[in-house]
């Protein structure tokens, strides 16, 4: 949800930035006109009247994105409107311009709204809208001869018109190809992104379980223990564990390995439906699972890891019998800030060997201070080890 609305966001202050740019045209346009009055060929009122049209325009464009309304229509961008309702002020200052020959270089800035629109548009459009202004000075001309025509030179008037009309024609081509380049950059933007998320997706996840796997588990493991050795003893903890399923061989022995993977699926599922958000679960290999919790003391620890034994305990597995029985074993420890994650990890899998000597279906919690001692353990109701 918020990576769409920065999209939103960022594509109307593009759109807002191209609407600002467009005024930056406009107002050369303006200059342009204003040195035509200050030579005597145009009325200033005339450049007054061209710079309200302008001003308004505009203002209602940036009120229209900055309030959203664009975005319902079905060009947000409102490339279309802003280049065909620009033409209109140009078209009003030519037909007042008193020298004929000066009409060139407002048709000039007028044909640079164009430009704007090749951004957006394809050929085919932007061909329309080329058509567009071709009809626009068309009827200019066609006004200059019934209600002005001692500012119209007809004779002139053929060669400019078919001048102007070729020169739309080319930039409509041009910019339809320069916008099938953009497009195709695009798409191949686009597909580049999604190779990379799939190879970053390769890299960090388990492709069966869609945890983070072993090597994402460990550089987990690392990110963590840093931040304990730079907040300093006593700060945070941080638990480590490892969770293995028990006699998992027996599963894919009876029930084949399709089942068995099921399983793998269903029960890294629920270790990570049933922790908190800022704990972590990775698939660590095999039918083992590496567990970090943050925030988390000893008691803390056994108790999340007694949860999560519970929780596999009492979980359906439609692949196998009903009256089999799929549990866990954990062993937890605590990640002292100034030990290696080597040194938790083997600590940890300690703990886990002494569940499965406990029956399985347990959890053992082996502390620091505890190696040479007998870890704090919840053993399991029955079973024994014959297999890890």
């Amino acid at each position: 949800m918020k990576k769409a609305v920065e999209s939103v966001s960022r594509a109307q202050s593009l759109r807002l930035q191209r609407t600002l740019w467009g005024f930056l045209a406009q107002l050369c346009m303006l200059l342009i006109l204003a040195s035509m009055a200050l030579a005597g060929f145009m009325e200033p009122i005339r450049v007054a009247h061209v710079a309200l049209m302008h001003v308004g325009l505009v203002t209602v464009y940036v009120i229209l994105i900055r309030s959203g309304v664009n975005l319902h229509l079905n060009d947000p961008s409102m490339t279309g409107a802003q280049v065909t309702l620009s033409l209109l002020p140009a078209m009003y200052a030519m037909y007042h311009l008193q020298d004929p020959q000066l009409r060139v270089a407002v048709v000039l800035m007028a044909t640079v709204g164009m430009l704007f629109a090749a951004l957006a548009y394809d050929t085919r459009r932007l061909l329309w809208l080329g058509g567009y202004h071709v009809l626009a000075y068309v009827l200019l001309i066609g006004a200059l001869a019934q209600w002005a025509p001692e500012r119209l030179n007809l004779r002139a008037e053929g060669p400019v018109l078919l001048t102007y009309a070729l020169v739309v024609i080319m930039i409509c081509l041009l910019g339809g190809f320069i916008a099938g380049l953009r497009r195709t950059l695009r798409q191949r933007n686009t597909r580049l992104e999604v190779a990379l998320a799939e190879l970053q997706d390769l890299a960090t996840l388990d492709p069966l379980t869609r945890l983070p796997n072993r090597r994402a588990a460990l550089e987990q493991l690392r990110t963590r223990s840093a931040q304990a050795r730079f907040l300093g003893a006593g700060s945070t903890d941080v638990a480590v564990g490892l969770v293995d399923i028990d006699l998992f061989k027996q599963v894919n022995d009876t029930f084949g390995h399709q089942a068995g993977d099921m399983v793998l699926c269903r029960v890294g599922d629920a270790l990570r439906a049933s922790l908190r958000q800022d704990d972590f679960i990775g698939r660590f290999g095999g039918e083992e699972f590496l567990l970090i919790l943050s925030d988390a003391d000893p008691g803390a620890a056994r108790q999340t890891a007694e949860r999560l034994r519970q929780t596999i305990l009492a979980l359906q597995f439609p692949e196998l019998p009903d009256d089999h029985d799929l549990t866990i074993s954990v062993g937890i420890t605590l990640l002292a800030p100034d030990e290696t994650t080597e040194a938790a990890l083997f600590r940890a899998d300690r703990a886990l060997y002494d569940a499965k000597d406990r029956g399985r279906n347990a959890t053992v919690l082996l502390m620091q201070d505890d190696t040479n001692g007998t870890p704090a353990a919840t053993p399991a109701p029955h079973g024994a080890r014959n297999e890890r």
